[in-house]
């Protein structure tokens, strides 16, 4: 899709569900998450609605909208939810380009922390000048007219009364790991592989602020949350203390702690394991050989160096998958399983201490990381890739 010839200009995100390969289930679903943000609103606050794109519809699950609509039809005139007898019907709204774009919408981000950069002031000054124009024109935002929640949940939706929807990047309330859509309860998600790139830290690594993000929305006295589940998670200096953004680290593993069974979340920050892949979030161009290093990186990062850091990585990977299956049937949990869950469960205890500034280096050797896959490694995948079309 995204490789298309001339770009795809005439593909549209909800095409998607018309695919037979996304239809008979043989590739995943793709979900993209926007938050709302009024114009000429910089700081997008921790309450701010997130939005999400599905191949069905586009909506959200808080309960400022709690509602959706049909994502092929976006651009029609819906008032209340309904489609007024003498309007006419509007399709291709739901470009994918538009689609993707709306969640790298981030100008006014850019404009917020452009004195962080290392930029020459003249140039710098330049950016400021064109990215202030483009703010106060409002172009720094997506924007979805007409609303497609126009008078829809007026109590609740303070965006009821406008014509305009308008979304920007789904991280601007610091929630890079894009969660909301898979952690409602209707939903009855077991276990969320959280891939975690953010540059948090002063180097650009990071340090749980987002997990941290969206457990204090799940308890957000605004109601924000709207009963998602989600497992409790330590402060950031507790996750650079006792290391749990260098390494894998599972949250929730005991769902008896917790008033509402939540999804175990499998958090796996980006790690230097053969490259310092810790790139600024504004850095918009690379060149192949950085990206392919990049990649490379991930690789190691997800696989823990080809399972060189810890070659029953893959066995814990089945267990991480298999655990609420095994409380809900009332299987006992393989000892492998719990020497997995020993491991790399969060124990619970805290170390809020201002921590050193963290800087490392790379995990493995390049004659390490760039062995071939392991046969552990390909069995284990095979079976995850079983279990899940079964």
């Amino acid at each position: 899709m995204i490789n298309a010839t001339d770009g795809g200009p005439s593909s549209t995100w909800s095409s998607i569900s018309l695919d037979p390969q996304f239809q008979n289930g043989l590739v995943p679903m793709p979900v993209i998450v926007a938050d709302g943000r009024a114009p000429g609103e910089l700081p997008i606050p921790s309450n701010t609605t997130v939005y999400e794109f599905n191949p069905w519809e586009l909506g959200s699950f808080d309960p400022t909208v709690y509602g959706f609509a049909p994502l092929e039809f976006i651009g029609s005139n819906f008032s209340g939810g309904m489609l007024p007898s003498n309007e006419s019907c509007v399709r291709g709204f739901d470009n994918t380009g538009f689609v993707m774009g709306t969640s790298s919408s981030l100008f006014n981000q850019f404009f917020l922390h452009i004195n962080d950069t290392d930029i020459a002031t003249v140039v710098k000054n330049s950016l400021t000048k064109i990215l202030s124009d483009i703010g106060e024109a409002n172009n720094d935002i997506a924007d979805y007219t007409p609303n497609p929640f126009y008078h829809y949940n007026n109590a609740t939706n303070a965006n009821a009364g406008s014509k305009r929807l308008t979304l920007v990047d789904g991280g601007e309330d610091l929630q890079n790991i894009p969660l909301q859509p898979l952690i409602q309860p209707s939903r009855h998600v077991d276990v969320i592989f959280a891939i975690d790139s953010s540059a948090d830290t002063q180097y650009n690594w990071p340090n749980g602020t987002s997990l941290v993000a969206t457990y204090q929305r799940s308890l957000n006295a605004s109601g924000i949350g709207n009963g998602t589940a989600f497992p409790a998670i330590p402060d950031q200096n507790t996750f650079i203390n006792k290391g749990l953004n260098t390494r894998p680290t599972f949250f929730g593993c005991n769902s008896s702690n917790t008033t509402s069974i939540t999804p175990l979340i499998v958090y796996i920050p980006n790690a230097p394991y053969t490259y310092q892949s810790n790139v600024s979030t504004f850095t918009l161009t690379y060149s192949d050989s950085v990206r392919d290093e990049i990649i490379h990186n991930g690789y190691n990062v997800a696989t823990m160096g080809n399972g060189s850091v810890d070659a029953q990585w893959p066995s814990c990977v089945g267990c991480a998958i298999l655990s609420r299956s095994l409380e809900r049937t009332g299987t006992a949990v393989p000892v492998a399983c719990q020497q997995c869950f020993q491991k790399y469960c969060w124990d619970g205890m805290l170390n809020s201490t201002l921590p050193a500034t963290y800087n490392p280096r790379n995990v493995l050797s390049e004659a390490i990381a760039k062995r071939k896959p392991s046969i552990a490694w390909m069995l284990a995948l095979s079976v995850v890739v079983a279990w899940i079309t079964t």
